[in-house]
C-alpha cells in the first residue's frame, strides 16, 4: 500500500445518483449476499482512511434512503444543484464542489464498482490528477482530480456531460492498473 503525507486537501466524491436500470434496482442501495453493507457505504468506508471530508452525491429519489444509511456519521449526502439538475456525473461533481468548503483534489468513484480498493484509491492520491486504465477500459470516474467548478460549469452550461472531455480539459492524466476486477461496473446481480 501507497502511503501518502497529505499536503493538500482533499475531499472522496461518491457518485450514487444513477438510475440502475439494467440493474433492476438501485445498485448504490444494493448488498450482496453475506454482505452487511450497501455499495455506496462500501465505497465511502474504502475513502475515509485516505480523505478529509467525503460526498455521497445522489438523486433526489435516493437521497432520504441514502441519508438514513449515514445518517451517524460524517460524510455528506447531497444532490444535484440547481441549475444543473440530472447532469449525470459531471452534475454530481458540481454540486460536491459547489457545496461548501473547497479542496484541492478530489477523488472520484462511481458506487457501482464494489471491488475498489483503498489501496487502489491511495495509488491515485498519491499519483495526483490521474485517472485509472486497466488492459480492457479507460475507468474515467475512478479518478484524483483538481478542484475544476469553473471548468465544470463551463461544461454543464454549453450541456456538455462527457466526464473524458473534462479529464482533457484538466490534463488528467491515465494511471494503469494491471488488474481488471476491482473495476468491474456492475449491472447484473
Amino acid at each position: 500500500m501507497v502511503v501518502l503525507s497529505k499536503t493538500k486537501s482533499i475531499a472522496g466524491i461518491v457518485l450514487a445518483g444513477g438510475n440502475s436500470r439494467r440493474f433492476g434496482e438501485d445498485k448504490a442501495l444494493y448488498k450482496e449476499a453475506g454482505e452487511t453493507s450497501t455499495w455506496v457505504e462500501q465505497t465511502a468506508a474504502k475513502m475515509m482512511p485516505l480523505v478529509d471530508h467525503v460526498f455521497v452525491v445522489t438523486n433526489a429519489r435516493l437521497f432520504p434512503n441514502i441519508q438514513t444509511l449515514f445518517a451517524n456519521t460524517n460524510i455528506e449526502i447531497i444532490t444535484d444543484q440547481a441549475p444543473y439538475l440530472d447532469k449525470g456525473p459531471l452534475g454530481g461533481i458540481y454540486a460536491a464542489m459547489k457545496s461548501g468548503a473547497t479542496y484541492d483534489r478530489y477523488l472520484l468513484s462511481p458506487t457501482d464498482t464494489p471491488h475498489i480498493t483503498t489501496e487502489i484509491f491511495a495509488d491515485l492520491i498519491a499519483q495526483g490528477n490521474t485517472y485509472a486504465t486497466t488492459k480492457n477500459a479507460k475507468h474515467y470516474l475512478t479518478a484524483c482530480i483538481p478542484y475544476c467548478k469553473t471548468e465544470l460549469e463551463t461544461m454543464l452550461r454549453a450541456d456538455n456531460l462527457r466526464i473524458r472531455e473534462l479529464l482533457r480539459t484538466l490534463d488528467v492524466k491515465e494511471q494503469f492498473f494491471d488488474t481488471e476486477a476491482p473495476f468491474e461496473n456492475k449491472n447484473s446481480k
